[in-house]
């Protein structure tokens, strides 16, 4: 088995273990795992990615998930986010060659939502991302194989937020977010900041 697909591997069985883990802890007296605890956020706003010299200038980004409280400062549960990148035109000799980039991630995250100042969530847990910088060129590509990135990894996923205290049904505020994936040619790191929905 390759190195890459052991780093995946061993990223879906820990959130396999990770769920394990969670579907065997509801809060404190509840016998089975209920709906109404279950809470959903959505997320949209900018991803900006810092790679090397052909990192693209960033654009849209988004992501939802769902979380199950643990106890009343821990809740669990998954995220699932894309972000489109941007474009970034590369240049040898005579031909241009474009790269589109985008990643697609899905992380498993705990929950911590402190119980004063400002920030009142803050996220964290591994995940697996699709990583992609796809080329875009005619004739002489073979020239530019170099740059493409088609990769499964492994990614650290954190998130914090901002949003009002007090969640009738619906809470609006800010959430920054960075998600760092091993890819072999370089590591990518991947900024956001979103607009954040929780229902």
């Amino acid at each position: 088995m390759s190195l890459e697909r052991r780093a995946v591997v061993r990223a879906w069985l820990a959130l396999g273990v990770a769920c394990a883990v969670c579907a065997g802890s509801p809060p404190a007296g509840a016998g089975v795992m209920r709906l109404e605890p279950w809470r959903g956020h959505v997320s949209l706003g900018y991803g900006h990615l810092f790679s090397d010299s052909l990192s693209p200038g960033g654009s849209i980004s988004v992501a939802g998930g769902v979380d199950y409280p643990l106890n009343a400062t821990l809740r669990v549960g998954p995220v699932i986010g894309i972000s489109i990148l941007g474009s970034h035109d590369v240049k040898r000799g005579s031909i241009t060659a474009g790269l589109d980039y985008t990643l697609l991630d899905a992380a498993l995250q705990l929950h911590w939502l402190p119980r004063s100042g400002r920030v009142t969530r803050v996220s964290l847990g591994p995940g697996v991302a699709a990583a992609r910088s796809q080329l875009q060129v005619g004739a002489g590509g073979a020239g530019f194989l170099d740059l493409a990135v088609d990769e499964v990894r492994p990614e650290v996923a954190l998130d914090v937020s901002a949003m009002p205290r007090r969640q009738q049904i619906v809470a609006v505020g800010l959430e920054a977010g960075v998600r760092v994936v091993a890819v072999r040619r370089v590591t990518w790191t991947l900024t956001t900041l979103r607009l954040t929905i929780h229902y």
